[in-house]
């Protein structure tokens, strides 16, 4: 099959990135014809490896023109600056939207050439109910949650969803509600959880006195948390240091934070790595701690690597992945003592980690692009079966 992921941004860092990659990769591997388009392109390399196999394709290069990048018209310079249609209902939070965003996806989504057109984010799904050609088979994507939308949006997706001849969500509970949501659309929605390639560098051990947290440094992550969890009771574990890795808005006030626990000797802010594989080694315990998540691609990635997880009892895919107290221990979001006690609990008991270290390594098996791609292929002939 020919097929073709369109996403915002495919040379940044973020779990849906990494997503649809490892989904695109796997179905290289499996002999399909894949491309990635990118909305936008603004640096020369991708944050993450892509297989040279995969054609990589964008539709607005934002560099400035020294630097690889294209130099606007007049008229394209006049629609740079106007609204895009969704910015009313506030549903595409890149700064590049703007009429030219619309333009540029509108004039691709009436000449793409392909089998399947996968759309990767609620943005995108919008535009493809909007633009896409009758002819053009989309497969909308979903890797937030309904939930998770403002009223505005929630009313968009109603309005408009149903012109997608598939929703994918991540997680049985989104499927659910979208089911709830679109009731005339229930048969059309289908759950494909996201894949993370099997840990590729050395297991932890379980004899490394730290724990590791990774993902953008927003305040939704809770990092704050997790400092402040382990700033409680950090002059009981001497010999215990935390890393956490990534970039965003929040790295100067999680910075102070620090500070104010005298733990910076201890707690180190390592800006972006990718991949991450040689760092899980170093670490024994992974911690998760998102006000909210719609999969948690790193729970599955520390598990993977050996490492023991503790996680905030979210919806929708922490609660769905991890079983407490069998592969992972999970702790009431933003409540600081329940994870100080979770913490402690992993870093006083080595048998511990290693009995919810073994059990996540089986979960990850489940997740693995080998074992999801299949679903993604199945889908993707009924869709071509029953459009033909």
């Amino acid at each position: 099959m020919r097929i073709t992921f369109l996403v915002r941004n495919i040379w940044g860092i973020g779990g849906t990135i990494k997503t649809t990659i490892n989904t695109a990769e796997a179905l290289v591997e499996r002999g399909h014809d894949v491309t990635l388009v990118s909305c936008i392109r603004n640096r020369e390399v991708p944050d993450f490896d892509i297989d040279p196999r995969i054609t990589v394709d964008s539709l607005w290069d934002v560099r400035k023109p020294g630097d690889g990048g294209e130099r606007l018209s007049f008229m394209d310079r006049r629609r740079a600056k106007r609204d895009s249609y969704l910015d009313r209902a506030q549903v595409n939070n890149m700064r590049e939207s703007s009429a030219l965003f619309d333009r540029r996806v509108k004039q691709f989504m009436e000449k793409v050439d392909t089998d399947i057109l996968v759309t990767t984010q609620v943005t995108l799904n919008l535009y493809a109910a909007r633009y896409a050609r009758p002819d053009t088979i989309v497969v909308g994507q979903e890797h937030l949650y309904l939930d998770n939308y403002k009223p505005p949006v929630r009313q968009l997706i109603k309005d408009n969803y149903h012109r997608l001849h598939s929703i994918v969500t991540i997680t049985e509970s989104d499927a659910r509600a979208y089911r709830e949501a679109l009731p005339d659309c229930a048969d059309r929605i289908a759950v494909i959880p996201n894949s993370i390639p099997a840990h590729r560098g050395e297991l932890s051990t379980q004899n490394e006195p730290m724990i590791m947290a990774a993902g953008r440094l927003a305040k939704m992550k809770g990092f704050n948390t997790l400092i402040e969890a382990f700033g409680e009771i950090a002059h009981r574990y001497p010999e215990w240091g935390m890393r956490i890795y990534g970039r965003g808005t929040e790295r100067k006030r999680l910075q102070q934070l620090i500070g104010e626990y005298g733990l910076r000797a201890r707690i180190k802010l390592m800006g972006p790595v990718s991949p991450l594989d040689d760092e899980w080694s170093k670490a024994s315990i992974a911690a998760v701690t998102s006000h909210y998540e719609a999969f948690g691609l790193v729970i599955v990635e520390a598990m993977s690597a050996g490492l023991a997880v503790v996680s905030s009892a979210v919806e929708h895919g922490p609660i769905e992945i991890i079983d407490h107290e069998e592969n992972g221990l999970l702790f009431e979001s933003k409540n600081v003592e329940a994870l100080s006690q979770a913490l402690a609990r992993l870093m006083d008991d080595r048998e511990l980690r290693c009995r919810l270290a073994e059990a996540g390594r089986v979960t990850a098996r489940a997740y693995e692009p080998e074992q999801v791609v299949g679903l993604h292929e199945e889908l993707f002939e009924r869709m071509l079966k029953e459009h033909a």
